[in-house]
């Protein structure tokens, strides 16, 4: 793996939409995204030389409900487990920060139930999404 930080920050609008578009996802309006990300619980960053290359952050209300939202990785950094690091450091916030019986989920792509169920998560095929166990 290259040498890649993983650090607790809120990327700039200019960030989040350059790795947006590194993966294929939809842009939004900038004022959107710019609120979103201030509204969010919990941002962390992989960085490269000062570089962003992977996102992950927490949304809800701080309290009984909380979200993991927009797990991106770069491609051209994928499969170098940039992903974990932001998914652990994700996991700590929450086992540090949540209370006993929050509700904790996630809204994935299919095909990555391996990927979260490594992190305690479990798939409701009903509700197309994960929930920590």
């Amino acid at each position: 793996m290259k040498n890649i930080a993983i650090i607790e920050k809120e990327p700039t609008v200019e960030e989040y939409i350059q790795l947006r578009n590194s993966i294929g996802w939809k842009i939004l309006k900038r004022d959107k995204i710019k609120k979103g990300l201030d509204n969010s619980i919990y941002c962390v960053c992989a960085e490269d030389k000062g570089n962003i290359v992977g996102f992950g952050r927490i949304i809800g209300d701080g309290g009984t409900v909380f979200y993991i939202q927009d797990i991106m990785v770069n491609p051209s950094y994928q499969k170098q487990k940039i992903g974990t690091l932001i998914m652990e450091k994700i996991i700590d916030y929450i086992n540090n920060n949540c209370t006993e019986g929050a509700i904790i989920g996630l809204i994935a792509i299919s095909g990555l139930d391996k990927f979260y169920k490594k992190f305690g998560f479990s798939y409701n095929q009903n509700n197309r999404f994960y929930r920590y166990e």
